[in-house]
Order: C-alpha cells, then sequence, then structure tokens
C-alpha cells in the first residue's frame, strides 16, 4: 500500500511515522510504502506529477496550504483513497467528513487510536475491486484505481501502474477491454490503448496527455468520440 505522511512540524512528523511503524510490524501480512513531506505543497507537487496514495496521513493546520486542500486535491485524482486527519482541535470534524474522510484523529492520540484508524483504511483498501494480472513471473493483484493506461505490444499488454510499476501479460485489448468496461474511467482509445480517465491532464490536438507526462495518440475517427466521453467525465467528476 502507497502511504503519504505530512506534517510541517519534524517532531509530530516522527510521532506518526513511529506510529505506522508500530502498526506495519504487528500486520506483517501488509506491505507499505511510505513517503514522508513537511509541506502541503511537497505532497501536491507530487500528486500533479502523477503520484498515487491508497492512504495520506495528514495534518491540518499547515502554513500557506491545509491538509483540507491537499486532501481535495488527491482525491480528485483518486477518489477511493482514505484520508485521515490529524489535529490538535476537533473544530475541522465537520469539514472533514464532508470530504469523506475515513477518520480524524486527534493529537496526541495513542497506539490504540491509531491503529484503528488505519484498520479502517486497510479494509477500505482491500474492498477495491481488483484484476488479477498473469505475467511470466507469477500473477499479480492491482486495483483498478491503480492502472494509468494499457498499451498493446503485439500480443501482450502492458499495464502502467500509478506506482511506476509495469507490468506485461499475454492478451489481446479487446479481451481485456471486455473484462473492464464496466469501470466508466477506462476507455478504450484506438487499437492500441485503454486509458484512466482520472490520469488524464487533459486532451490537446489529437493526444491525450496524462498527469505523468506521457502523451497517448487519438485515432482521428474516434477523436472526437474520445474528447466527448472525456468532457463528460470530467463535468460528473467536477459534480461530486
Amino acid at each position: 500500500m502507497q502511504i503519504a505522511i505530512c506534517d510541517d512540524i519534524q517532531k509530530e512528523l516522527e510521532v506518526i511515522r513511529m506510529a505506522l511503524d508500530t502498526y506495519a510490524k504487528a500486520h506483517s501480512e501488509y506491505c507499505f510504502d511510505i513517503d514522508e513531506y513537511s509541506t502541503a505543497i511537497d505532497v501536491m507537487r507530487a500528486v500533479e506529477k502523477g503520484k498515487m496514495y491508497d492512504v495520506a496521513l495528514l495534518d491540518i493546520c499547515m502554513p500557506g496550504v491545509s491538509g483540507m486542500d491537499v486532501a481535495g486535491e488527491m482525491l480528485a485524482k483518486s477518489p477511493d483513497m482514505s484520508v485521515i486527519f490529524l489535529t490538535t482541535s476537533d473544530e475541522y470534524a465537520i469539514e472533514a467528513f464532508a470530504l469523506n474522510a475515513t477518520h480524524y484523529l486527534l493529537k496526541p492520540f495513542s497506539q490504540e487510536q491509531f491503529n484503528a484508524a488505519l484498520d479502517r483504511a486497510v479494509k477500505k483498501t482491500e474492498e477495491q475491486d481488483l484484476l488479477s494480472i498473469a505475467c511470466a513471473d507469477g500473477v499479480y493483484r492491482v486495483r483498478i484505481g491503480e492502472i494509468v493506461f494499457i498499451e498493446s505490444q503485439s500480443h501482450y499488454l502492458l499495464f502502467n501502474l500509478s506506482s511506476g510499476e509495469k507490468l506485461r501479460q499475454r492478451m489481446k485489448l479487446s479481451q481485456m477491454f471486455e473484462e473492464i468496461q464496466k469501470y466508466p474511467e477506462l476507455i478504450r482509445v484506438g487499437a492500441s490503448y485503454i486509458v484512466n480517465l482520472i490520469f488524464v491532464r487533459g486532451i490537446i490536438g489529437n493526444s491525450i496527455e496524462m498527469f505523468n507526462g506521457v502523451k497517448i495518440p487519438i485515432p482521428r475517427r474516434s477523436s472526437e468520440e474520445v474528447q466527448k466521453t472525456y468532457m463528460e467525465f470530467c463535468r460528473k467528476e467536477a459534480r461530486k
């Protein structure tokens, strides 16, 4: 699981990290990849570059940009992510849960309180839809929300994930699309790509520009349909 921690006070950042390490030691069945940030701007820059997280542990009161603002940006890119707010005041609780926060922890918190918050976040992550990908070295299970785009390469499919990892499976693109077409954020672009609209920065000319900088060509015959689908997706996201 990809986890982000953000707190502008170094001592508080260390306390959160220690609590997370304690939780991880008690749950060896999980693997956590943890990034630490001391400013809200640093988190937002990472997200803008395409970094995605399963869980975000965010301080609320930070200079410049608040944890609420950070959560809003992160959830816009990854709606299924779990957000746990950490703060010294309960005055932001209503606003936090309006953002669909997974938990709201008051500092100082006990390890038991932290564990309860992480349990909820982990459960939420486990309940997300998974896709099994059969690679040469074994079968991998990835969440649908991790897939940035899928590229057809001869008789294989290359899965580009939000973590930067790439997985290769022998299968036709048409077969894969039949499996995942129930997810409205995943659209087929021509004969070579399936794109996750959540990771699309915009459509420029005849290409889709992803948040990670990759540009995916749009065939002329499907350009109008792709643009229409993208605009409808953006409008639905704006209404959430």
